[in-house]
């Protein structure tokens, strides 16, 4: 409830003691929201404040019978407090001479203490000093209070008046108008009662009180029901984030949550299945779901049975929706999925009927947001104010160009400011993107490069891999590089492109446009003057050698190859282009087919800095090519045997995939990537060994992924990369020995694996927290040290039949997986591991009852025993109602303590489990037919 108790100020002493003062009630209308006014004040003020209230949407009445005053505050007071969010304390002159109100600011700050309610004091006609030293009629008012016998309470009061005084309110004496002062307090009120996050949050929420006064509706009538939502508006007028705020408020309600930004852009780049995988992940909380089916209907019978909150965020055509949230029946009772969109017409054509049309800010607000980025404070300063209203009524109350224009005006000088003014007057028959095209033009001409090429090159990219290759495009009048990030945080500072809580940088979509219309203005007949290319057309065109002897200036080229008609490469195409730095031939199809084609093969490649090409159809990259500057190189999916011939100066180079290269027989010589931090050679199908001489040299090696190449038999023993983190050889069906390259591996895949034996080197891999051994056939028992291993906290042993004893690993573990091996008992011991919350013994059929210590393990919240037919006995738990999956089907046990359920874990290999239990079923069938036979 919202409630509101308004005491006006009484006249005299006897009016204070004697009569009740009027009250009113704030209803409900936020979930979790609640506040309660208390005024000491003229009859004048409250009334203005429950009208102002009331207009901004929330419902107050009066209550002026059911909390009469007195010596006592009333029951139902007390619950007024203590379910409220917020407490505005007015305080006029004589608010402390009525016993009463001094008795409600002590419970009001007790609930303060204790982290109940937040407190807004408001200094009506009087100095905040006075009331937190409580001088001047504040002194006169308690030295009439100290001639009480009651000495205590006073204390009480002083002591509760004093915090009050501490926490900075808002005074009266600062605005000239009554009204003025109640419309700001009230949108204040409004928006923190609108904002249940951090905040540190609402820097950018500005406004969205009254967003969500509208939106809150459609999420929560028929809770029932799956509903989908749409928030429609034109480009920059603050949709996304609208989206972002919904989904922090409303997240814990739902079974599963997944937001999905830039679904125009990702679906166009990755194609449908792989935003499904992401969903997916996202929901499910697991990382590779790459075993699950792709298409459509695998969304339907995911989620069919679980509530969840879907975002789908910038959704631009009726296809999109149809292939990430096709039909209400998809999905769980009570799910929610919300659209945004620029085209309404999507959102019809998808039939959707609950539709929020996102309006531009209202002028104080608009002013408020400009502010926060041209002065840092919730208010121009005074010397601009004319100017700052000027500037955001050409803005048009556009979130997007008040930010970005807001920042570019930081601490300029008022000649600066007016040229702008100018600027912005001067183009206004389309403001948002001349307003954003002013703002471009304000950056210095390294800023402005910068911007276009994480705008169209490296948008929703980690920015260290982003510094790391752009570090190197950019070079002073004395030929040195240029370090990239202070015009990185410049960018941000001026809020042309955001950093991400993943450390992504990303670009608003209308920046994205500006961008390709600033690399294509007066330059669209002649595509080869241009910084860029991205479309087939225009680079077709470039590569047809249709541009005579023109130089070709373009610096940077990338393509979706799987899409549109074939594209010829020439053998000596890019010796005319001497300022390439950057070429990206992807691949979003799920068959890797490029659509290049080299005939007569490849001779030359510039000095680039970034090379990816999928598909890449010779045998070998191009014998004239410089690789001195090169950050990253990425074949995957390529033709490749030999990835360059003889020893090549690779000391910039941070990124190497190779990944699915299935004809590579010889590992490329790296003996001089002494800074190679990410290493990809999974499923190269004919890779046989790794020579020491290649491997050694790379101490910044971090991630190694080996997974899937089969004939791969060994890696070199004892050479200890000092930064290797990662080490993926699972599905190296030949690899026999237990890999030791490195004491820092921090993460070990070895599932399928043939190897035998894990020796008890083993506890040299201190910061060991994650081991995979499942599937690994010929694989014995874990040797005892493996206690020793202090950082383990995720163990994989599942369908290894030779293992027979439970591995005795130490009190840090989380996550055991036993499935399907030849354990028969667990030892008490068990009972140490305080930390384990996921234990797996389905298909232990030789598994004895377990052990009673069991009890112990507070945080175990997943048990499968299924199938384990020899446990007669239900296992001792902790406690049953904090399980959130228990599976006792196929055990022996007659008098179970509670019956099974199951809820997916976050890291549970759902499609493991899931044939496991179909094959049990199978089984189960089978075998009473054959009884019945």
């Amino acid at each position: 409830m919202l409630r509101n108790t308004t005491s006006p100020s009484p006249s005299s002493q006897e009016r204070r003691s004697n009569a009740a003062p009027a009250s009113c009630n704030l209803q409900r209308c936020f979930s979790g929201g609640a506040v309660t006014v208390f005024v000491e004040v003229r009859k004048g003020f409250l009334s203005h404040l429950y009208k102002a209230l009331t207009d901004n949407g929330i419902h107050t009445f009066r209550d002026d019978t059911e909390l009469q005053r007195g010596d006592f505050i009333s029951p139902a007071l007390l619950e007024a407090i203590e379910q409220s969010r917020f407490a505005v304390v007015v305080l006029s002159e004589n608010y402390a001479t009525s016993r009463w109100c001094l008795q409600e600011l002590v419970h009001i700050t007790d609930c303060v203490d204790k982290k109940r309610l937040q407190l807004i004091p408001v200094f009506f006609g009087v100095d905040p000093s006075h009331v937190k030293k409580q001088s001047g009629n504040f002194a006169k008012a308690f030295a009439e209070h100290e001639k009480r016998p009651d000495t205590k309470t006073v204390e009480t009061w002083r002591k509760a008046m004093a915090k009050v005084g501490l926490i900075s309110g808002w005074d009266s004496r600062n605005w000239n108008e009554e009204s003025k002062l109640i419309e700001e307090l009230v949108q204040d009120l409004s928006d923190r009662l609108f904002s249940p996050v951090s905040s540190s949050d609402t820097g950018e929420l500005i406004g969205m009180s009254t967003h969500m006064r509208s939106i809150y509706p459609l999420m929560t009538v028929d809770p029932n029901d799956v509903q989908m939502i749409g928030i429609w508006g034109m480009g920059g007028i603050g949709k996304t984030t609208i989206a972002k705020y919904v989904y922090k408020v409303f997240l814990s309600e739902f079974d599963g949550v997944s937001l999905l930004e830039n679904v125009k852009r990702d679906f166009k780049r990755y194609g449908p299945s792989h935003l499904r995988e992401k969903i997916l992940s996202e929901i499910f909380r697991k990382k590779d779901v790459n075993t699950w089916n792709k298409d459509s209907d695998v969304m339907k019978e995911r989620l069919c049975g679980k509530k969840i909150l879907l975002v789908l965020d910038d959704v631009a055509d009726i296809q999109q929706l149809k292939e990430l949230a096709g039909k209400l029946e998809w999905f769980g009772p009570g799910s929610r999925i919300i659209i945004t969109t620029r085209d309404r017409r999507v959102l019809d054509l998808h039939d959707v009927e609950r539709i929020y049309e996102v309006m531009p800010l209202r002028s104080t607000q608009a002013l408020q947001l400009f502010s926060k980025h041209a002065f840092k404070q919730p208010r121009p300063s005074e010397d601009y104010r004319e100017l700052s209203i000027d500037v955001v009524k050409q803005l048009g109350g556009l979130p997007l160009a008040l930010q970005v224009v807001g920042g570019s005006l930081y601490r300029r000088e008022l000649e600066f400011w007016e040229d702008k003014l100018d600027l912005l007057r001067n183009n206004s028959d389309n403001s948002l993107l001349k307003a954003l095209r002013v703002s471009y033009e304000a950056l210095d001409e390294l800023e402005k490069k910068i911007f276009l090429y994480i705008a169209l090159c490296f948008n929703g990219v980690d920015m260290d891999r982003v510094r790391a290759v752009l570090d190197l495009f950019f070079v002073s009048s004395r030929r040195r590089a240029l370090p990239t990030r202070p015009s990185i945080i410049a960018l941000m500072e001026k809020c042309m492109i955001s950093l991400s809580n993943t450390n992504r940088l990303w670009v608003h979509d209308l920046l994205q446009d500006m961008a390709e219309d600033i690399i294509c203005d007066g330059k669209d007949e002649k595509p080869w003057k241009r910084l860029m290319l991205w479309d087939f057309e225009d680079i077709n065109h470039v590569f047809s050698s249709n541009v005579g002897d023109e130089a070709i200036e373009v610096e940077s080229i990338f393509l979706d190859t799987s899409k549109g008609n074939e594209l010829n490469i020439t053998p000596e195409i890019f010796r005319r282009m001497p300022n390439l730095k950057l070429l990206e031939f992807y691949t979003n199809s799920s068959i890797k087919r490029s659509r290049t084609r080299m005939i007569d093969g490849l001779d030359y490649l510039p000095t680039l800095r970034y090379l990816r090409w999928d598909a890449y159809n010779l045998k070998s990259l191009p014998s004239q090519f410089c690789m001195t500057s090169l950050v990253e190189l990425n074949l995957s999916h390529s033709s490749i045997e030999t990835a360059w011939n003889g020893t090549q100066d690779l000391a910039n180079l941070r990124i190497l995939n190779l990944t699915s290269c299935n004809h590579l027989t010889e590992f490329p010589d790296l003996s001089k990537a002494t800074n190679l931090e990410t290493l990809k050679l999974s499923h190269c199908d004919n890779l046989v060994e790794i020579p020491e001489s290649s491997l050694r040299p790379l101490n910044k090696l971090v991630h190694l992924k080996l997974s899937d190449c089969k004939k791969l038999r060994n890696l070199p023993n004892n050479i200890n990369l000092k930064s290797l983190r990662f080490l993926h050889l699972d599905g190296c069906s030949s690899l026999e020995e237990f890999p030791f390259i490195s004491e820092t591996v921090e993460k070990l895949l070895l599932n399928k694996t043939t190897i035998q034996y894990v020796p008890p080197s083993i506890e040299r891999l201190s910061r060991l927290k994650e081991l995979r051994l499942s599937g690994c056939k010929r694989l014995m028992n874990l040797p005892d040290n493996i206690k020793n291993l202090t950082s383990l906290t995720d163990l994989g042993l599942a369908n290894c039949p030779n293992v027979t004893s439970f591995p005795e690993v130490g009190t840090n573990i989380q996550w055991l997986n036993l499935n399907r091996t030849a354990i028969e008992a667990v030892p008490s011991t068990v009972g140490d591991k305080s930390e384990l919350r996921y234990l797996n013994m389905s298909g232990c059929d030789k598994l004895v009852n377990l052990p009673r210590t069991l009890r112990k393990l507070a945080q175990l919240k997943y048990l499968y025993l299924r199938g384990c037919t020899n446990v007669t006995a239900p296992p001792e738990l902790a406690g049953t109602k904090t399980m959130k999956a228990l599976d006792l089907h196929g055990t022996s046990i007659t008098d179970q303590l509670v019956a099974s359920k199951s809820e997916e874990p976050p890291r549970c290999e759902v499609p493991v489990i899931r044939r496991f239990f179909m094959k049990q079923v199978r089984e189960h069938i089978k075998k009473r037919k054959s009884n019945r036979g």
